[in-house]
């Protein structure tokens, strides 16, 4: 299993938490931040935010590899619907 750990980088605290099979989206979200890409994150409470990419990293927790990308994230203008 992969987890993504979307944090906020002046904070350090995690915005939103997910976990996948394969780790294809979050090496697809790390390849955009790091060409520069402006990146739209959604926190737990489906708020929507702005994205710099700073920096990641990762490591082993269990059977999990971890990836935690840091941003640096201001609220967005416009508020995407998000389906729960």
């Amino acid at each position: 299993m992969y987890k993504l750990q979307i944090c906020n980088a002046l904070t350090q605290e995690i915005l939103r938490e997910k976990t996948y099979k394969k780790p294809d989206l979050i090496l697809c979200l790390i390849e955009s931040g790091t060409k520069g890409q402006e990146c739209f994150l959604f926190d737990e409470q489906r708020k929507t935010f702005k994205g710099t990419y700073v920096t990641h990293s990762s490591f082993n927790e269990g059977d999990t590899k971890v990836y935690k990308v840091l941003f640096k994230v201001k609220l967005s203008e416009i508020q995407a619907r998000i389906a729960k």
